[in-house]
């Protein structure tokens, strides 16, 4: 009788399809972030520019999401496991930076062109996979390195770092200088500096815990998503704008609003532990990059942010990288998933 050797995917409990459609769903509903934000945000009568209120926002996602969350749990009866599942420093950090993140990203969103505000958060995957392949000793091949680098190189494009024209040739850079259409730009580009940190510490951190269900880890994001969406929102407060979000927004505004919590709250940050469980974080961190394309392409459309013909020829690269790993992973064996030791159970031995 012929013996059959298991699948690396077999044996490691990763299904790279269900990874693969988990991240392209998410990183759709987080394109969609910086339109339903600016919808969602009434303008300042006085400046004509919008409040700075993206915390609310973000913190309205995690809110929304957490209930969700808790609604499908008890659907599927799990009840139980998420009673009985200890929460650990990976769980509440995890949860944490997500919900940081997404507040300075979406106050990024209202402040700088969305166009900034996505690549600038999207130096955060790129983090998680530095952070694997060290702490994780994730070893990063050369067709994955490939990828990656294929959308980092596509991003520098796209958001204008690499950028040409005939009178100043090619030019490198990220422009932090005053523009009269955005008077808040810099502080936006540094909120997405702010956001890209706490994504790439959220993406390391779902690489711990796999013994945690998917629905009961999503729940928990979401919890501890508050918290760190509340802190920005606090500090933005005293420290930067006191504006009350609920007493500037108006009904079409609170309808956009409810559109982003179920959209790119709910079903967006919902799979990413989904996703983080079952890809690598250098795959993760690859076939994200789809949010951008999604962001760029409303930001031109929607909001008449212009394109230059390299920032184009940056979009196909990010498609290209995107999509390789897929096409990749379909086309050869499956990569042994490594070990996955949760820092906080390691330091209590």
């Amino acid at each position: 009788m012929e013996t059959r050797t298991p699948s690396k995917e077999a044996t490691t409990g990763q299904n790279k399809k269900v990874g693969f459609t988990a991240i392209l769903i998410s990183a759709t509903g987080m394109g969609l972030v910086g339109t339903f934000s600016r919808l969602a945000t009434p303008q300042n009568p006085e400046t004509g520019t919008s409040y700075i209120t993206g915390d609310f926002l973000a913190l309205g996602r995690m809110a929304v999401g957490a209930l969700g969350m808790l609604l499908i749990v008890a659907l599927v009866k799990k009840l139980p496991e998420l009673r009985k599942t200890k929460i650990s420093f990976a769980v509440v950090a995890g949860g944490f930076c997500i919900g940081a993140s997404l507040a300075f990203y979406v106050s990024a969103t209202l402040m700088t062109t969305i166009a900034n505000a996505v690549f600038l958060i999207y130096t955060g995957p790129l983090f998680s996979a530095i952070l694997a392949a060290i702490f994780l000793k994730e070893r990063i091949s050369k067709s994955h390195a490939l990828f990656l680098g294929l959308v980092f190189i596509g991003m520098l494009m796209t958001v204008g770092l690499i950028a040409y024209s005939p009178e100043s040739g090619l030019t490198f850079g990220l422009d932090l200088s005053m523009n009269p259409e955005l008077p808040n730009k810099t502080m936006g580009d540094l909120f997405g500096l702010a956001s890209g940190l706490f994504y790439g510490l959220a993406l390391f951190f779902y690489r711990y815990r796999s013994d945690i269900s998917s629905e009961v880890r999503s729940f928990w994001n979401f919890a501890f998503g508050i918290v760190g969406a509340l802190v920005v929102m606090v500090y933005r407060l005293i420290a930067i704008d006191p504006t009350n979000p609920i007493e500037v927004m108006e009904s079409n505004h609170w309808m956009w609003a409810v559109v982003l919590f179920l959209v790119s709250g709910l079903m967006a940050i919902g799979l990413l532990p989904v996703a983080g469980k079952h890809l690598l974080a250098v795959e993760l961190s690859t076939v994200a990059y789809w949010e951008c394309v999604v962001a760029l392409v409303l930001g031109v459309v929607i909001w008449s942010e212009s394109m230059t013909v390299v920032g184009a020829i940056g979009g196909i690269l990010i498609i290209i990288g995107g999509i390789g790993p897929i096409l990749s992973g379909l086309a050869r064996g499956r990569r042994k998933k490594p070990t996955e030791v949760d820092p906080a159970l390691h330091a209590e031995r």
